[in-house]
Parts: C-alpha cells; structure tokens; sequence
C-alpha cells in the first residue's frame, strides 16, 4: 500500500468516531480503577478522608495522564523515523538522511520533548504534579515504550525494532544512572520512578486494549508497522483524555471537599453580624470573617507531598 492508500484507510469518519468511542470507553475504565483505590487509600486513613481522596485520586490521575502523553510523545518521533525511512526512499533528502540520519533523530527526540510539554500544560494542564514527578513519570515512560517494543517483538515476531529497543534501554539506564550521580541520587531515582510502577501497568493494560480492538477490528494496520499503528491508537488515547478533562466531568466526580460545619455556622453568623453593623465596623467582620477553621486547615497539614505521590 501506498502513503495515499493509508491515509484514505485511516481517515473515515464513521470509523474515526467509532474508536475514538472505544478510547473514551477504556479510558473511563482506567480512571474508575484509579478513584476505586484511591477509595480504598483513603478508607486506612484515621480522618480526613475527602481530603486524602480528593489530593490522591488528582495526583494518580495526573501522573497517568502524564504517562501516557510521555509515551505518545515517544512514538511520535519514532513514527516519523520509521515512516520516513520507509516511504521517502529517493531523492535528495533521501541522501541527505542516509548521511544525517543520527542528528535527524536527535532532532526529532528534542521535539518530541516539545510535544509533551504541550500536552501537559497546553492541551491538558496538569497542575496537580510538580516537576520532580513528571520527571519521574517520564522515566518509567520510556519502560512503557521498551516493554511495547518487546511485545512487538515476541508477540508479532518483527525484529525490525531491535536497534531501538537497544537505543532506548541506553536512554534508561542513562537517566537512572547520570555520570555525576552519586549511590544516594540512583537509589532516590529508582525509588521515585517505582512509586508509578502501578500506572505502567494500567498505562500498557490502555494501551493493549486500544491495540487489541484496532488490529481486530483492522482498523489499524499491521502492514503499515505495528509502531506506527500503536502511535495512532495514542492519538485516540490523548484525544479521549483531552475531552475527559475539558468536560469537567472529573472536578464533578472529584468534589473538592468542603468547610466543616464549625466554619460553615460561624462565617453565616459574621455574615448576618455584618449586615446589621454600620459601615465602619467592615474591618471587624472582615478579620472574622478570615478566621477559619483551625481544625479543618490542619487537615490539608497532615499528610505530605509524598503521601499523596506515593
């Protein structure tokens, strides 16, 4: 099949919206598994059990987000690399990538960076996760592009992607184990990207899912290069992430929890106080008004960062 012959197979409406469906279908999946233990974490706690679900469930969500946007952003440029050195096979670029092909590459990694970081702070901004756990999530990212290459290589016995699996396992080890880094900062390294262990299984469960409905439906094409065809499955992946976001249907499952009772009836009785106080007295209500709830504020205090990353 030709460039055009793909193109016209992929690009089918009714087909389109009928995965896309299926996208949104595994995705609500993987979040209702996600609240279901973040329910269960929040069930050991002694108290504060809306607060610790409502910080958990967000935290987890992101970071699966975030996997999931590393690894498509991953297969993005490893796409392009395959599909241009299939198809582009004359002409002057053609020579030109015989000869530049290793700087190419490098060029599509650092762009692919650039593709993540748009989608996480542009297409679906993550506010919750902080730089240390993108960082982390992004390094069990590139396991979840290796043990996708190794199911590409023992379940379809295609060997064609040996030299990236070598390529990616170097990048691995590299980020776990820098030139400069001491015993400490490997075993903090590991230990952090540990904590997502559990997302990568639920990420590769997505995306197995997604793969294994397009190759039965032959939707996605196994002809055109599985990788190439699992790149596609995470465009339906992220694009289900994105209208699951925007919808807002999260914040309406994730409530953020309220004041208790105690500074529910106190500000409605400063309220009241300061309709029936002159004009001078605002200053007063104001101050009253700000004085919340001691024991609902320590309730944010009591469980870290790492809680709730853990």
């Amino acid at each position: 099949m030709t460039l055009d012959e793909y193109l016209s197979h992929y690009i089918v409406s009714s087909e389109i919206i009928i995965y896309l469906l299926i996208a949104l279908g595994g995705l609500i999946v993987s979040l209702t598994i996600i609240l279901l233990s973040s329910t269960l974490l929040a069930n050991k706690v002694k108290r504060s059990k809306k607060v610790f679900f409502y910080n958990k469930a967000n935290n987890l969500i992101e970071r699966f987000f975030e996997m999931i946007f590393s690894g498509t952003s991953i297969l993005s440029f490893l796409a392009a690399y395959y599909l241009i050195d299939r198809f582009v096979t004359t002409g002057s670029f053609r020579a030109f990538w015989d000869k530049h092909s290793d700087m190419l590459l490098l060029v599509m990694i650092i762009l692919s960076c650039v593709i993540n970081s748009c989608l996480d702070r542009v297409i679906v901004p993550l506010k919750v996760i902080d730089r240390e756990q993108k960082a982390s999530v992004r390094m069990i990212g590139m396991l979840y592009i290796i043990l996708i290459f190794v199911y590409i290589k023992f379940i379809y016995e295609n060997n064609n992607y040996d030299g990236f699996i070598a390529y990616f396992l170097g990048l691995m080890v590299g980020r776990f184990a820098y030139f400069d880094a001491s015993f400490a900062d490997f075993i903090k390294s590991v230990k952090l990207a540990a904590k997502n262990l559990p997302l990568l299984i639920l990420g590769l469960s997505y995306t197995g899912f997604m793969c294994f409905v397009g190759f039965s439906s032959r939707y996605l094409l196994i002809s055109n290069g599985v990788l190439v065809s699992t790149f596609i499955a995470h465009i339906f992946m992220v694009i289900a992430i994105a209208i699951i976001y925007h919808s807002r249907i999260l914040k309406l499952v994730i409530r953020k929890p309220k004041a208790s009772a105690k500074r529910t009836s106190r500000d409605s009785a400063d309220y009241t106080q300061y309709d029936d106080t002159p004009a001078e007295d605002y200053a007063n209500y104001n101050e009253s008004y700000n004085d919340y709830d001691d024991d609902y504020s320590e309730d944010f205090d009591d469980y870290s960062e790492d809680e709730y990353y853990d």
